[in-house]
C-alpha cells in the first residue's frame, strides 16, 4: 500500500485529534499547503481563527512556522478533550469552544526541523496529534 498526502487526507475528516503532516523542509512545507487548499482546506492564522472554523463542518490547516507557540500547542492537546480554551490577548479574555467533530478536519502543518525545536523548548507534539503523515 503506497502512503501517499491524498490517502492521509482521507481519514482526517471527523477525528477527535488534530492531524499533522511533518515536511522533510519549507519546499515540501509549500506543497502540503498547496495540496491542503486544492482538497479545500482553508488556513488558519491562529487560534481565533481555528476557533471560528471548528464549531461547524470545516477542513482547516495550520502552518507552524518558526516555533510552534503555546497556543496552538495547548490547542492540540485540549482539542481531543471536547473543549478548548485559550487566552485571548487581543480582546483579553479567555476562549473557550467545544468542537463539532462530525465533518471538522484540523491538520498541523510543520518542518521537521521545526518539530526537533518544538520538542526542544518542550512540546512533544507528537504525543498529542492522531493521524500523522512523512513523506
Amino acid at each position: 500500500m503506497t502512503n501517499t498526502f491524498d490517502d492521509f487526507l482521507k481519514f482526517v475528516n471527523s477525528q477527535k485529534e488534530v492531524s499533522l503532516a511533518i515536511a522533510k523542509n519549507e519546499t515540501e512545507l509549500a506543497q502540503l499547503a498547496s495540496n491542503l487548499e486544492e482538497h479545500k482546506f482553508r488556513q488558519a492564522v491562529d487560534t481565533s481563527d481555528l476557533f471560528k472554523q471548528i464549531t461547524q463542518p470545516s477542513k482547516s490547516f495550520f502552518i507552524a512556522k518558526e516555533s510552534l507557540s503555546k497556543d496552538m500547542y495547548d490547542f492540540a492537546v485540549q482539542y481531543p478533550t471536547g473543549q478548548v480554551e485559550i487566552y485571548d490577548k487581543f480582546n483579553l479574555k479567555s476562549q473557550i469552544v467545544t468542537p463539532s467533530y462530525k465533518d471538522v478536519a484540523v491538520v498541523f502543518l510543520i518542518t521537521k526541523d521545526d518539530l526537533k525545536k518544538a520538542q526542544e523548548a518542550g512540546f512533544m507534539l507528537l504525543e498529542q496529534v492522531g493521524i500523522t503523515y512523512q513523506n
